[in-house]
């Protein structure tokens, strides 16, 4: 349980940093959640999807936590695709991150060198 939650809180972290208020973020979210509870199986079986919806269902981690549920059982397989969507996210985020620290670090060079020094 702690890796799914640990791979849920890196997807609102990918989130989190694409959105820049708090309005949308909350939006965003919720469009992410939602598909989320119905495609992993949840709300109703996910048998009844057609097999592309169900296969897209496979890349939330709420889809894994709950067959972790059902089956009663934390089997290599379920950790292992957890694991992959972490990481993934982990990626993701690192990317992202990188490329803001870079932006917020050329921005503060133009701002501390003055008007003389600016960049062009």
């Amino acid at each position: 349980m702690i890796l799914l939650i640990m791979t849920s809180l890196s997807v609102g972290a990918i989130l989190g940093l694409f959105v820049k208020t708090q309005a949308k973020l909350t939006m965003l979210s919720q469009l992410v959640f939602l598909p989320s509870l119905i495609l992993s199986g949840i709300m109703f079986p996910s048998s009844l999807l057609p097999s592309l919806l169900e296969n897209l269902g496979k890349l939330f981690p709420a889809t894994w936590g709950y067959r972790m549920l059902i089956d009663n059982k934390i089997g290599p397989y379920y950790l292992f695709i957890l694991l992959v969507i972490f990481l993934f996210s982990l990626l993701i985020c690192w990317g992202c991150l990188k490329k803001k620290r870079c932006y917020f670090l050329f921005q503060n060079d133009i701002i501390t060198r003055g008007d003389d020094d600016e960049i062009r």
